[in-house]
């Protein structure tokens, strides 16, 4: 498994390491570029989290130790000084954040149950994710700082991967709520909710693009997994 870079104009691909020889995955990318973090595969059983400065390619690794260490779903804040993502801890799956040279670990969750998918409002102030916390995968929000979540969603499926509009009062995510993984729109109080995809196959990963016109998603469509760009009414 490996990470590729798109290039949206013309469509070339290219491999983001050439030479690496163990799994990556996950890739995310600070809002300056200069800063890329995916979960790479170091051991059996070990995916540790690697933040890498672009394009120099210094690396700093966060390696919790022990035994197995399933982290997954790197975020980066806004302004690219942090990273948060998500590792089982006390009670489940927790949120963790650590700065740019994979230190300075602060626990943001503290629960039952998965905590996972983060997201981080446009300004920095939010954070979005999903939960099941209370039984069933819902969205909830809370401040940066892990504080005053609040539920957004109440659905009997699974509510996953929130994804903040550009204008930060909007968030797209994934629901099987109507017995097929779709994509949704919804403000950020879980009003006006609006199936954006209702295709009769699978619809996930939503991702905003920087126009907020524009929203890309991966599509098991024709019996295959292809990469859609859509524009949105």
């Amino acid at each position: 498994m490996a990470v590729w870079k798109l290039t949206l104009a013309g469509g070339g691909l290219e491999r983001w390491h050439p030479d690496q020889n163990t799994s990556e995955y996950e890739p995310a990318f600070s809002q300056d570029g200069k800063w890329c973090a995916c979960v790479q595969s170091r051991a059996n059983l070990q995916l540790k989290l690697v933040i890498e400065s672009v394009p120099a390619g210094k690396q700093a690794v966060f390696d919790p130790g022990g035994g197995f260490a399933g982290l997954r779903h790197p975020a980066f804040s806004p302004d690219g000084s942090r990273v948060v993502f998500s590792m089982p801890a006390t009670g489940g799956q927790q949120l963790i954040s650590v700065d740019t040279l994979a230190k300075d670990r602060r626990d943001l969750t503290a629960t039952v149950g998965i905590n996972n998918h983060p997201a981080f409002s446009p300004d920095g102030r939010r954070l979005a994710f999903s939960s099941s916390r209370d039984g069933d995968f819902e969205i909830y929000i809370m401040s940066a700082d892990g504080t005053e979540p609040v539920r957004i969603t109440r659905s009997p499926g699974m509510d996953l991967r929130p994804v903040w509009h550009p204008d930060g009062k909007r968030l797209a995510f994934v629901s099987n709520r109507d017995g097929n993984f779709e994509i949704y729109l919804m403000r950020d109080d879980g009003g006006e909710l609006r199936n954006l995809t209702n295709h009769p196959d699978r619809d996930d990963f939503p991702a905003w693009h920087p126009d907020g016109a524009r929203l890309a998603f991966i599509s098991e469509r024709d019996g295959q997994y292809d990469l859609f760009l859509a524009e949105l009414d």
